[in-house]
């Protein structure tokens, strides 16, 4: 993707360079096209640079002391990957792999700097992002203490809607993009438990199904039980 004429609303890069750091941009990152289930970074890994997702989907998982891995943030076309790392170590704490094919910007660590640097907007706006991020983190590690299954099951499909958009955005049919076992890991209960709860929200109007696709039917139902905004 060209970033003198990319059109994506979501891209930093895009939205909070000035022209000619857009073009320094094009000429100076790598454009990596990838397949489904390729791992972009993994835990323990040096930074190298930070990435932005062109097109396609990815998930970031944290791996814990028992084998068992988590996932934590789900990123669609536009957004921000790698950011975790920049720290003083610039050590990679978490894993990333693409849910589908994908076209991703790797921009080096030099550059990124750079970036930031020279473009104000671009610095005002990835400060923000940190502490969005941070706020969401915080969630996501909460998400176990909240009290029903059913506040749950609204906070993934905010996450998977605010990550990934809507499939169509007329009829608001969600975009799932992983599978209903790795939903039901993110929101912290079984799968069954995670079916029946959707199958509930079907019944109060909250949700609509259509042979295999789910739409949202009252929205602000589903984001006042999420306790977050739908983007």
């Amino acid at each position: 993707m060209i970033c003198n004429n990319c059109t994506n609303k979501r891209c930093p890069i895009n939205m909070y360079c000035l022209p000619d750091w857009l073009a320094y941009t094009q000429n100076s990152k790598s454009s990596l096209y990838l397949t489904a289930n390729y791992s972009i970074f993994n835990a323990g890994e040096l930074v190298k640079g930070i990435y932005i997702l062109c097109s396609g989907k990815a998930k970031v998982m944290l791996e814990k002391e028992t084998s068992k891995v988590d996932i934590i943030r789900l990123a669609g076309s536009g957004q921000v990957l790698g950011h975790r790392g920049f720290s003083e170590k610039m050590v990679y704490p978490i894993s990333a792999k693409t849910l589908n094919e994908s076209e991703i910007a790797s921009i080096s660590n030099e550059d990124f700097f750079k970036l930031v640097r020279e473009n104000k907007d671009l610095a005002v706006y990835m400060m923000m992002f940190f502490a969005d991020e941070l706020l969401l983190s915080e969630q996501t590690f909460q998400i176990s203490g909240m009290r029903t299954s059913r506040e749950k099951v609204a906070y993934t499909l905010a996450r998977v809607i605010n990550a990934f958009g809507y499939a169509d955005n007329t009829t608001r049919q969600i975009d799932f993009g992983i599978s209903l076992h790795e939903l039901a890991t993110f929101a912290k209960i079984s799968r069954t438990s995670f079916s029946r709860t959707l199958a509930k929200f079907i019944e109060e109007g909250i949700l609509r199904k259509r042979i295999w696709n789910y739409y949202v039917a009252d929205e602000a139902a589903l984001a006042s039980l999420a306790g977050m905004e739908i983007q």
